[in-house]
Order: C-alpha cells, then structure tokens, then sequence
C-alpha cells in the first residue's frame, strides 16, 4: 500500500491517519522493528523510520537522545533499510526520515534503489 492510499483510507473512514515515527537502532535494532510492528499492530497507518544522524540540529532533545543512542550502537543505513523491510512486510507503508548530508553521502541513487527494494514507499528530508 502506498502512503497516499493509507492517507486515503482513513479520510473515507472520517478520521485522522496515525503517522508513527521512531528511529532506527533505538534502542538497538531488533528492539526497534518489535516497537515499530507493534505501532503497525495498535493502528497506525504509516511508519517512519527515522534514520539516525549525528547533527540532529531540527530534532526536540527527546528524539536526539534516542539517535544517538542508536549511533553509538553502531546503527548504520544497511540497518535502517533492513528495519525499512521488516516492518514494509506487514503491509504498512514505511517511509525512512532523515537529514538530507545521510543520504548524500549514501549515494542518492544507491539509497532510492536500496530504499526501494527495501520496500520503503518514500523519503523525508526535513532539512532541504
């Protein structure tokens, strides 16, 4: 399903759709994509994933503590696409958010193909 059918279904159901966001590794990589299924499991209509930078300069210091938590981790892009793809697996559209330098220096190319067969279904860079 993509975000725009979600977004879709819940305006023909006369109600909001519940947009859940937690980023990648936090607090470590399987404990995320468990938080973020259960999201799935109590209702929410599109995941994001938040792909941990190391410059959280537009994040509240609640979501900075947690990336960071995640980068010290160890938490890298290959473990954010494969939190992308066990949580695209249920079904629910799954959108990775992140500051514009991660993906630059990812490779734009490589990081749409990889979020793509991943099976994300888009990317927010707040910061562009």
């Amino acid at each position: 399903m993509s975000v725009s059918s979600a977004f879709e279904r819940a305006r023909a159901e006369d109600r909001a759709a519940l947009v859940g966001y937690l980023p990648a590794g936090f607090p470590d990589v399987a404990g995320s994509i468990d938080a973020l299924r259960t999201m799935v499991d109590a209702g929410c209509d599109v995941i994001e994933v938040g792909l941990p930078y190391s410059d959280p300069v537009m994040d509240g210091p609640t979501i900075q503590a947690a990336a960071q938590q995640a980068l010290d981790g160890g938490v890298r892009t290959a473990d954010v696409l494969r939190t992308v793809e066990a949580v695209a697996a249920t079904g629910t559209p799954t959108v990775v958010m992140t500051y514009w330098n991660p993906v630059e220096r990812y490779g734009v190319e490589r990081f749409a193909t990889d979020l793509a067969n991943a099976g994300g279904a888009g990317l927010i860079t707040p910061d562009l």
